[in-house]
């Protein structure tokens, strides 16, 4: 099974250079995304590795790029199918814009927080799912004191 993990405002803007929009507000969300990815062949763009800086303790981590790149921890690749092939575990998608908009066709499930805000500046979107996806389940999360702004767990399901 593959699935995508995927956190967006308002606008499905997903980045600001290689920032969150909301930055390290949503300490809720960083959870949901462990549980979510645990255990996972997490498949990323070279962009987004480096903006996490580190491979992602207890997963395969699967960097796609067509830039020589190496690190430690990591298996490269230079093409989705080639990440598909790699994975040793179910297939996370986590990004970024151009991963995701890649993968969409292969995917399952998508595991997305919808923060409940808009953020100017943003440069990385993720896609519109469109009429082949469902949605099956949500939890709404208001804003409190660890967690800056209301959000929604939500989960697609492919038709």
């Amino acid at each position: 099974m593959k699935t995508a993990v995927v956190a967006y405002d308002q606008n499905r803007g997903i980045g600001i250079g290689s920032e969150l929009p909301w930055g390290r507000d949503l300490p809720s969300d960083i959870q949901h995304f462990r549980e979510l990815s645990k255990g996972k062949s997490v498949v990323m763009g070279r962009t987004t590795y480096e903006a996490i800086g580190r491979p992602l303790p207890e997963r395969q981590n699967i960097v796609v790029t067509h830039r020589p790149f190496a690190a430690e921890g990591i298996d490269v690749v230079q093409s989705l199918p080639e990440a598909y092939a790699a994975a040793k575990f179910d297939v996370c998608i986590i990004g970024g814009g151009a991963i995701y908009a890649q993968a969409l066709a292969d995917t399952d499930v998508v595991y997305a927080t919808e923060v409940q805000a808009a953020f100017p500046g943003t440069t990385a979107f993720f896609p519109e799912l469109g009429a082949g996806w469902k949605e099956v389940e949500r939890e709404h999360h208001e804003a409190d004191e660890q967690n800056k702004y209301a959000y929604d767990f939500v989960t697609y399901k492919r038709r």
